[in-house]
């Protein structure tokens, strides 16, 4: 009989145990340089998505703010709201013609381009994944799990070689703590610093995060002839 309880235990133990043990062990087994390259394999293919930016620069230890927009994308179409440069924006970017509202003359002014690459050479809050086109990776390194919005992550670090005109133009010697979804190999949020290639005391810091990928999502061009309700 007590041999009976005994294995009772040791086999509710076990249920209890295994599926940490085995949790465990698919985390180890993880290789980070794998599972990056997966993650941006698999953010080239996702149609649509919704996305925080937060952008800014440190000189001499004083933080100054670029950027902070919530965004939308669908295939080539974008949606940005926030603040730029201490400016409020509400921008649209929609079969290659902009939409920008002027909150200043309050009204919409509306951008035409005939230029088939034009997303590629606008802001990275409008193109976020412009971010993470690298034609070479250094230094990657697995530094642990973290839970983004429910989901665990397996954080990277790692020092790329960007092919962002916009950013290459300006910054070099990018580090990169990226947080990586790796049952699904999707980029959850992603930290980037970089150094100004003519003053090394400026230091350029933006962080993005993703969510709803795949959804639903739909945007529509604004209607110009009316004055925009403010929020």
């Amino acid at each position: 009989m007590i041999t009976y309880v005994v294995l009772l235990i040791f086999a509710g133990g076990l249920i209890f145990v295994l599926p940490y043990a085995h949790d465990y062990y698919v985390k180890s087994k993880l290789e980070p340089q794998v599972e990056l390259s997966k993650a941006l394999d698999k953010m080239a293919e996702v149609q649509s998505y919704r996305y925080s930016l937060d952008s800014g620069f440190t000189v001499d230890g004083r933080k100054e703010v670029i950027s902070r927009v919530e965004g939308e994308k669908n295939g080539n179409n974008t949606h940005i709201r926030g603040e730029m440069v201490n400016t409020p924006v509400d921008i649209y970017y929609i079969n290659r013609t902009v939409y920008n509202y002027d909150s200043f003359a309050e009204k919409w002014i509306v951008i035409e381009s005939d230029t088939t690459n034009f997303e590629d050479l606008m802001i990275s809050e409008l193109h976020p994944l412009s971010n993470f086109r690298f034609s070479n990776i250094k230094n990657i390194t697995k530094e642990g799990f973290e839970v983004i919005d429910g989901r665990e992550c397996l954080v990277v670090m790692c020092n790329p070689t960007v092919e962002s005109k916009l950013l290459e133009t300006l910054w070099h010697n990018f580090t990169y703590k990226i947080w990586i979804d790796y049952k699904k190999s999707l980029i959850k949020k992603a930290v980037l610093q970089a150094e100004n290639k003519q003053t090394k005391d400026t230091r350029l810091n933006i962080e993005v995060k993703f969510k709803d990928f795949d959804r639903n999502i739909k945007i529509i061009p604004p209607d110009t002839t009316v004055k925009k309700k403010q929020s």
